[in-house]
């Protein structure tokens, strides 16, 4: 089996769950949209010291682990099929 065969395999196990890759997409935008605003309330509401900063910290970790998930999300749902359509075995027949 070569690369081309193993990435299309990968490929179609990481594609079969439309459902799983939408959750995926739309929890890693709340995710996304929840660590902006921890980091935004720290900016707002908290006088400047450690803790405000130490809270921005945790809302741009929040916001960078959302950010990934809504990515793999993403990729699943629109470019990994976009992949499978290109790496297909023409036959002769077509």
């Amino acid at each position: 089996m070569n690369f081309r065969d193993r990435l299309h395999d990968w490929l179609q196990r990481h594609t079969g769950d439309p459902r799983r890759a939408m959750a995926l997409f739309t929890g890693g935008g709340f995710g996304f949209v929840i660590g902006m605003m921890i980091i935004l309330i720290s900016e707002r509401l908290m006088t400047p010291s450690l803790t405000q900063e130490l809270a921005a910290l945790a809302g741009l970790v929040v916001t960078c682990i959302g950010s990934m998930i809504a990515f793999w999300g993403y990729m699943g749902i629109s470019l990994f099929k976009i992949l499978i359509y290109l790496l297909e075995r023409k036959t002769n027949n077509e």
